[in-house]
This record gives structure tokens, sequence and C-alpha cells, in this order.
């Protein structure tokens, strides 16, 4: 490795995350208020809450640390967030190194992709979000480098189930993800006994770091809540009749019969309670969200292509949107004109760049089915890794974010991934050997 050159570029992609944060002014808006709001009154002592009342609509590990972060750094400036964020995104950095020299030996994969991910211009941008993407990026991270790591296993699930539960507690789909795990034991290895004793250790670790969490929960709002009580709100909003893009759209334009509405109206106290707060909501919506999957598979497979369609090929206007949102008037040089004109470039070419990591990554995927069927029914058949995690782990969300909802910045967590898919694919094209390069790991 020329550790000059590594050094060069970690240093100047953590100055220009940096830079972004202290001469870009943005303000959180929507959930990212809600996020801060959570966080400071953590960091006021009055725990996990908001408007006054207990909440659990979204996962609370990122407005969790980050309101223990204000009370370290002794104040919940918005700024002192979007330091930790800078930590986090630093912090990723590394641990992607040191996964790109796990999965390959070959500097042509290793050099261009740490590079791109370095100055990759929405890595550098969330940093300015008080949002969960940078937080749970650098969780992801952690668990796929841990995956791959040389530690051994009496130490690596341990670890994996912590690190799973962080993010599990962020964003609740993780609570699937020791499934995944195993299945990469087991297609490595081959060892039905490896992959049980994974899935059993990590699921029970992870389980474990997430009881307490349940357990106030149940306390609270006197149900089994593991996380969140926002997956049927997401459920019914992104599939019902009156959905034309697969994304979100207000609570009150969805389409449910009239004695769904009328309930929704009452637990919502007509327009008076907020629906963050209204956990009763759920298991209403989410058993309408089924009934519509259930009777619409057409209009349901419609949206979901839709949705995958805004997290991966809808550029880059969610930079502009959460990263950049409050720039316009404040004591730049420019003027008006001049200010629109740069801030389009600016998104055009960053969405050109998504385009290309999302092209190339998702064609990774689809070239790379044919050896992950092979690796799943032939015993004699073990993938590399540097198949089996970008591929299923890219399968995985896309699976998540088909039935749910997609827009663009749902792809943050995986563009290392899309960076590592696309960096094999062009030197697949410059060797032309895609089997020796695959293996090569």
């Amino acid at each position: 490795m020329n550790w000059i050159y590594i050094a060069i570029v970690t240093v100047v992609g953590i100055l220009l995350r940096l830079g972004f944060v202290l001469t870009v002014p943005n303000r959180p808006i929507y959930d990212f208020q809600t996020y801060q709001d959570i966080a400071v009154n953590i960091f006021y002592h009055r725990g996990h809450t908001y408007l006054g009342e207990p909440i659990a609509f979204q996962g609370m590990g990122y407005p969790t640390v980050l309101g223990y972060f204000y009370r370290l750094m002794g104040n919940h400036d918005v700024l002192t967030g979007k330091m930790f964020n800078v930590i986090c995104s630093s912090l990723t950095l590394i641990l992607f190194l040191l996964i790109l020299r796990r999965l390959t030996d070959r500097k042509s994969i290793i050099y261009p992709a740490y590079t791109v991910l370095a100055f990759l211009p929405n890595y550098i941008a969330y940093n300015n979000v008080i949002g969960t993407e940078v937080f749970v990026t650098f969780l992801f991270c952690a668990i796929i480098w841990l995956q791959v790591s040389a530690l051994p296993t009496y130490l690596k699930y341990p670890l994996l189930g912590i690190f799973i539960a962080g993010a599990a507690l962020t964003k609740p789909f993780f609570m699937a993800y020791p499934v995944l795990v195993a299945l990469v034991v087991w297609m490595r290895t081959k060892g039905v006994k490896d992959a049980l004793v994974c899935l059993t250790v990590t699921g029970l670790v992870m389980a474990a770091v997430m009881a307490p969490w349940t357990y106030r929960n149940y306390e609270k709002f006197g149900r089994f809540i593991p996380v969140s009580y926002n997956s049927g709100y997401v459920l019914a909003v992104n599939n019902n009749d009156n959905n034309t893009k697969g994304g979100w759209m207000p609570l009150d334009k969805i389409a449910v019969s009239q004695e769904t509405r009328n309930q929704m109206n009452k637990i919502l106290q007509n327009g008076q309670r907020s629906e963050k707060l209204a956990h009763e909501l759920d298991p209403l919506l989410k058993e309408e969200g089924k009934k519509w999957i259930l009777s619409h598979p057409g209009k349901f497979l419609e949206l979901g292509f839709l949705r995958l369609n805004g997290m991966f090929f809808d550029g880059a206007w969610d930079i502009r949107a959460w990263a950049m949102n409050d720039f316009q008037g404040k004591n730049q040089p420019w003027s008006p004109q001049v200010y629109e004109r740069n801030m389009n470039v600016f998104i055009f070419f960053s969405g050109i760049v998504i385009t290309i990591l999302s092209t190339l990554g998702l064609s990774y995927v689809l070239l790379n089915l044919k050896p992950l069927v092979q690796s799943m029914f032939r015993r004699s058949y073990a993938a590399s890794e540097l198949v089996l995690i970008p591929t299923l782990n890219l399968s995985f969300f896309l699976a998540v974010h088909f039935v749910f909802e997609g827009q663009a910045r749902y792809n943050f967590p995986l563009l290392f991934l899309l960076v590592i898919g696309t960096v094999v694919c062009v030197e697949w094209l410059r060797c032309g050997n895609r089997r020796e390069i695959t293996l090569s790991a």
C-alpha cells in the first residue's frame, strides 16, 4: 500500500467534510428537526420525548447517541451535531479501507474505490444534516468490517450482535440482518453448524441489547414495540390507491376506507394530535397497507419499481433539499442568478456521479446472480466475499425499500457498496477476466 497517498486522500476528505459544515448554512427541517428536538430533550435529561410526551415513532439510536454527545460537549448547538457527523464519516472512511483490504489485494480496486468514497459529494454534504444517514452508514460499515475481519468467532459474533442492535435501533429493518450474516457464513464455508451458531449468537446478543428499549416501549405504550411504531404508517402511506410515485405522501391524502378514516381522525383528535405521537395508528395502518398490497399486486409492483427508481436514478436533488437548504441570502458574494446557476451545476454533476454508481453497482448485483445461486445450491461452490458482501447487502436493501419507501437519500448507506461494485465492474472491463478478479481476494 502507498500509505502516503492514502493519508493524503484521507486528510483531504476529512477537511472537505469539515469545510462543508463550517461554510454551508443548513437548518434541520421535517424529521431532521424532530431528531434535533429529541436529542435536545435528552441533553436536558427529559428522556426520549417529543412535545412533552414519550415517543418511539422512529428508531431511537441516532437521537439518543446525539443527545449524549451533546452532553459530552456541553451544548446542543446544531453545529455540534454536524461535528458528530464528521467524526462518524471519518471513521467510515477508515473502516471502508479496512473492508477493501479484506475483500481484495488489487490496488487497482482499492485506490480508486477509496478515492471515490473520500470525495463523494453525498458523503461530504450529508455531514451537514442532523439525520440518521451518516451515523447508520458508520454502523453498517462496522458490521461489514466485522463480517470480513479475521477476528475469532467468539469475539466476532457478539460484536456483530452489538453493532447490528445499534443499527436496528436506528433503522428497525436491521432486526432481520442476522439472517443475512448467517447466510454469508454458510455460503462461504458451507458449514451449516457454523451458520447456525452465527445466527444464534448474533440474534441473541442483538435481542439482549435491544431489550431495555423494547421494555421501555411496553411500559410507555402498553404493547410490544421492539423499536418503533411507524412501520404501519410507512406501509400504508406508500401503498395505497392515491400513491402515484411510490414515495411519501401526507397521511390525510392516502386512500383508506371511511371506517378507517374515522378511526384515524379519532386517534389524531381531528388534527390536534401529532401523528408522530399517535402510536395507536400503527396496527390500524399496518393492516390497511397489507390488505392493499394483497388485493393490488400489480399496482404494488409498479410502486415498488418506482421506489427503487427514486432511490437510485432520481439524481442528487436530496443534497440541496436536506444539506444546503439555508444557503441563499446568507451573506453570499453571488447574485441570486449566479447562486442558482452554480447550485444547479453542482447538483447536476453530483447526480451524474450517483447515476453512474447506481448503474454499475446494480449491474454488479445482476452479474453476480449466477454465482450467488450456484453458491446457494452447489455444496462444492463457495462464492468469494467480494461477490457476497456487495451483492447480498444491496439485495437486502432493495427488498426492504421495494416494499416500504424510496427516495434519493435512502441510497446513502449503500453508496460505499455501489462504489465497490462500480470499481470492480470497471476492472472487469479493463482486464477482461471477471472470474480471476472476483476470486483474487
